[in-house]
């Protein structure tokens, strides 16, 4: 979307905040655009990433807490006065990138945490998948279930002469498997090891608000997509293959 802009030579600036910290915390500044991030923190606003990869905000601009509402605030500070935002970061040369919210952070049954939407974003990046949903909470790796980009795929597997009479029989296609696999592969291929998608399964509909699975502003249900798949979850993870 930034691209779109900037092409079209209107500067938009990403920026970033919560009320609890007045509103604003950082800012990309025109000479210094980077729309992938929300930019350096703002002037007077301390920031750093926790060991979790949590963000954390200190300053005068920082709220001094919920009023009346001593045990949410106490939650909300680490012990030496820190603000914990519950996002996921990481900084690149001073600016923040957000990566996730802590509460779908994935702790794996070794200790390390991930991150599950910066690895469904980079497979929604397939020009053959839709979306991704990736689990692997207690688990030793990371196993998750894709739904194709249905008309993308289906157009691939006419120009490549394969037949197929429904989006259920198209994802049983071993010509679709192994394109769907390739595309999974490329972006573990990015990946640190811990962080690799190990196992996945292909969805033959998509994900759906009506069905309770997608937020009216299309966000992943997680809890939701968890239950109404936990028997093809669970075949994952228990597969030997």
């Amino acid at each position: 979307t930034a691209d779109f802009y900037l092409a079209l030579g209107l500067t938009v600036l990403q920026g970033y905040g919560l009320t609890e910290a007045c509103a604003a915390s950082n800012l990309n500044l025109p000479e210094d655009n980077r729309p992938w991030t929300v930019g350096p923190p703002l002037k007077g606003v301390e920031m750093k990433i926790a060991e979790d990869g949590e963000i954390l905000f200190r300053g005068r601009s920082i709220m001094a807490g919920y009023y009346n509402l001593p045990e949410e605030t106490k939650a909300a500070f680490t012990e030496d006065g820190w603000f914990k935002t519950g996002d996921i970061g990481e900084l690149e040369n001073g600016s923040l990138k957000i990566t996730d919210r802590k509460k779908d952070l994935i702790v794996l049954s070794n200790g390390k945490n991930v991150a599950p939407q910066k690895i469904e974003n980079l497979l929604k990046q397939s020009d053959y998948i839709q979306e991704a949903v990736v689990f692997g909470d207690g688990s030793h790796f990371c196993y998750a279930l894709v739904i194709p980009d249905f008309a993308a795929l289906g157009d691939r597997m006419k120009r490549d002469g394969v037949a197929f009479a429904s989006d259920e029989a198209l994802i049983t296609l071993p010509q679709a498997e192994a394109l769907i696999k390739a595309e999974v592969d490329r972006v573990n291929a990015g990946l640190a090891d811990f962080e690799k998608v190990k196992r996945h399964t292909v969805l033959g509909r998509a994900l759906s608000i009506d069905e309770g699975e997608l937020t009216p502003s299309m966000k992943v249900k997680r809890k939701v997509v968890r239950e109404r798949y936990d028997s093809a979850l669970s075949s994952l993870v228990n597969s030997g293959s």
